[in-house]
């Protein structure tokens, strides 16, 4: 009689710190990670529209400033499935706060103060191991807290990453007209503020998952199998999306637009983007993924081709809204994916695919950079908008491969009546 006793006393204990997670990982956790992650993707989305400005004070060409995208996803995405196997194995803490700590300094000292085009590239890449610590443990707690429709509830975090892109050119370009380079300084503050929040959120720090951590499993080795085709497609996508970030400032710059109207129309390309990329959740929740995919890079080349042709202002507008919409709208569609493929390692997950995947994106970026640099920014936009269409091929594929989730399988009414 004493040994049923004995077990029972330690459930007891652990049973009161089961709520605690709940409660920081419920709706309110949850929209605190989703703020979070508005201003943590807002750093790394300074620079393009700041880049007709640094150009000729810095030294540097269009090939060079394609180069930028290249250089900082070495920290900004091929680090996280990294910072995801120590997030999982850590406890992720110290990932959130001090990833929106780091970021958010020292990209505002590399904005408004690097002296060389060197030094702002070193600036940048340390500034990305910041962002790269911040994105798989958030994403992950997201992943764990959606259980139902998770197409459609990651896409809401994801939204936050959007609109935070979405709020990175006016905070730019707002800071650069007010107080020039040195008055980017002044965009490190909100991230600091949010790094304190998320310090309030997660006390007490969530517990490590030594067992996610371990990551050369069976399971993880089948999923590995299977990701080369969604790492290509989510590398194609990036490309698109980072080309057109890194060339339309340019190319605008060289029409004889302001600053103002860049920022413009780089804020609406990100507010179109989190409308997409909230549809393209739920529409994926509906009738599957392939169209979604599929979908999404035809009507991106249309409108990109589109935003090329036009001359008119209300067009171009609202053509590149489209174009916005249709980038971004596969965004929680593929986090999904990555996240079955990996069930035990959410963390290693999510910085897999956004790490590995966007990481070859911003290698083409380089390359885009540098037929633009012997061209025309225009012509570089033209490559983005063939090249968009090359990753259908590979959503064709995931099929074959087991990615596409199964359709709901009809047993519930069939059972009773069977027995």
């Amino acid at each position: 009689m004493r040994q049923p006793t004995k077990p029972d006393s330690p459930p007891s204990r652990s049973s009161p710190a089961k709520p605690a997670a709940p409660r920081r990982h419920g709706a309110l956790g949850t929209a605190s990670f989703t703020v979070a992650h508005l201003i943590n993707d807002s750093y790394p989305n300074l620079y393009p529209v700041l880049l007709p400005e640094l150009m000729p004070v810095l030294h540097f060409g269009t090939a060079a400033a394609g180069l930028i995208s290249t250089v900082t996803s070495l920290t900004t995405q091929f680090l996280q499935p990294f910072m995801g196997m120590a997030a999982d194995r850590l406890g992720g803490r110290r990932f959130v706060v001090g990833g929106l700590t780091l970021g958010s300094i020292v990209t505002a000292l590399a904005l408004g103060f690097a002296p060389s085009y060197g030094l702002l590239l070193l600036l940048l890449l340390i500034a990305g191991l910041g962002n790269s610590a911040f994105h798989p443990h958030a994403s992950s707690i997201v992943g764990e807290a959606t259980v139902g429709r998770k197409g459609l509830g990651m896409s809401f975090f994801m939204i936050g990453g959007n609109f935070g892109r979405a709020v990175a050119p006016v905070l730019a370009g707002g800071a650069f007209l007010l107080g020039g380079r040195h008055g980017l300084l002044f965009v490190a503050i909100p991230g600091l503020i949010m790094a304190l929040v998320m310090a309030q959120v997660l006390n007490p720090p969530p517990p490590p998952h030594p067992r996610q951590a371990k990551v050369f499993t069976a399971s993880f080795r089948r999923g590995l199998s299977a990701a080369g085709g969604l790492l290509t497609l989510v590398g194609l996508r990036s490309m698109a999306t980072l080309a057109t970030l890194t060339l339309v400032p340019i190319w605008w710059k060289a029409s004889g637009r302001p600053i103002t109207e860049t920022a413009g129309l780089l804020s609406l390309l990100f507010i179109a983007g989190s409308i997409g990329n909230v549809a393209g959740g739920y529409l994926s929740d509906r009738i599957g993924s392939k169209p979604i995919l599929i979908g999404s890079a035809v009507l991106s080349s249309i409108f990109m081709s589109l935003f090329l042709l036009f001359r008119n202002p209300f067009l171009d507008v609202l053509v590149f809204a489209l174009l916005g919409a249709s980038l971004y709208s596969t965004g929680s569609v593929v986090m999904v994916f990555s996240q079955a493929l990996f069930p035990e390692n959410r963390g290693m997950a999510s910085g897999l695919t956004l790490g590995i995947g966007n990481t070859l994106g911003s290698l083409g970026v380089g390359i885009i950079g540098l037929i633009a640099d012997r061209t025309t920014p225009a012509t570089g936009l033209w490559v983005v908008a063939g090249a968009v269409l090359l990753s259908i091929p590979f959503v064709v594929r995931l099929r074959e491969h087991g990615i596409t989730p199964p359709p709901p399988a009809p047993t519930p009414g069939p059972a009773p009546a069977g027995h």
